[in-house]
Formats: structure tokens, C-alpha cells, sequence
């Protein structure tokens, strides 16, 4: 007997046999999740390298400001005060004088200061600080040839103080140069004579 044909509803399309992804679908969805996981890495990578980066130059732009501004500040409450071995004393490595501004003793007491110049193990030039008798502190460090120097009321610089035969006790101006370039520069505040000296009480 013959087998009885099967009818489909008018509009119907052979039956297809369900199934999942193939190997090479698998494979291709594979190497595309792990490239995009590669590229991932690299940009979190490549983001946080710079942004370490950024974070290193502020700071270092930040110790540089504060450096500077001690100088200044140190250097801006020069006084001339009229004693001759308090007198404010320059030269090329270095110079000496009272502040009312420094940086470890309280401000507005008269401290006698230091900045120096001195060579580093491995033919670097430090510049430190002191105060009085207190120690000295390395403030910064630098590769190029650093030397002081000091302008006089007319603006003329000189690379000692005082100059010869000038009447001024304290400079205008005392200027760091590093290589012919100016590193730090600061302005003094009070008048370059002092109002009373040992000679004016004789």
C-alpha cells in the first residue's frame, strides 16, 4: 500500500532543522572579543601612563614655585640693618644677610640668612639655605654653572657686594643665574641704608 503524502498548509516553507553558532562563527566572535579587550588595556594603559605624567610635572612645577617663593620672600625682607657685622654681604657662591622674613624662625624677628652655592657628589651645584647657626638645607640642585648676583638702586648688576664705593647696605635686586639663565629672581623691600648706624651713635 502506498504511504499516504503528508500536506502542508498553502503558504508554508519546509521545516529547517534548528541550531547554535558553528565553529568558525565561534571562532571569529573570539578574536574579535579579544582585540577589543587588547585595545581596551592599551588605552587604560596608555591614560593612566600620561596621566602619571601630568601628575609628576605639577608636582615638580609646584616644589619649583615653593622653591622660588622661599628665595623671594627670604630676599624681599632684607634689611639693612646698621650693625658693620650684620652688614649684607654678596658674592658669586653666595650671599648672607638679615631678614625679617625667614624661613624657619619666626617672621619678623631679625635672623641673620645664608644662601650658598656648593658642588654635589658627581659635579652637580646645589643651592642651600641657613639660617644663623642652624644647619643647611639643600633647597635645589641643578646641572648648569649657578651663580648670585646683585643689582644696585641704578639697576647696574655686580656679581659682589657691596660694590666698590657704593653707600648702599643692601642690593635691589639679588638675581640666581644658571647658565646665563635667570633661575630665581627677587626684589628687596626696604631702602638699601640703614636710618641709624654705629657711626650715627659715636
Amino acid at each position: 500500500m502506498p504511504a499516504r503524502a503528508v500536506r502542508r498548509p498553502a503558504g508554508t516553507s519546509p521545516a529547517r532543522p534548528a541550531h547554535g553558532l558553528t565553529l568558525v562563527e565561534l571562532l571569529v566572535a573570539l578574536v574579535l572579543v579579544s582585540m577589543l579587550g587588547t585595545l581596551l588595556v592599551q588605552s587604560i594603559g596608555f591614560f593612566a601612563a600620561r596621566y602619571e605624567t601630568v601628575q609628576r610635572v605639577a608636582r615638580d612645577a609646584a616644589r619649583a614655585g615653593l622653591r622660588q617663593q622661599w628665595f623671594a620672600a627670604s630676599v624681599h625682607g632684607l634689611v639693612p640693618e646698621g650693625v658693620e657685622a650684620r652688614r649684607f654681604e654678596g658674592a658669586p657662591a653666595g650671599f648672607q644677610g638679615t631678614t625679617l622674613v625667614p624661613l624657619e624662625a619666626a617672621a619678623g624677628m631679625p635672623v641673620t640668612v645664608r644662601w650658598s652655592i656648593a658642588a654635589e657628589a658627581g659635579g652637580a651645584l646645589a643651592v642651600g639655605y641657613a639660617e644663623d647657626r642652624g644647619p643647611r638645607r639643600r633647597v635645589l640642585a641643578q646641572e648648569a654653572p649657578l651663580t648670585f648676583w646683585y643689582a644696585d638702586a641704578n639697576g647696574a648688576w655686580h656679581d659682589r657686594w657691596p660694590p666698590p664705593g657704593s653707600p648702599e647696605w643692601t642690593p635691589s635686586q639679588v638675581r640666581l643665574a644658571a647658565g646665563g639663565r635667570t633661575l630665581w629672581l627677587a626684589a628687596v623691600d626696604a631702602t638699601p641704608v640703614p636710618r641709624i648706624t654705629q657711626r650715627a651713635l659715636r
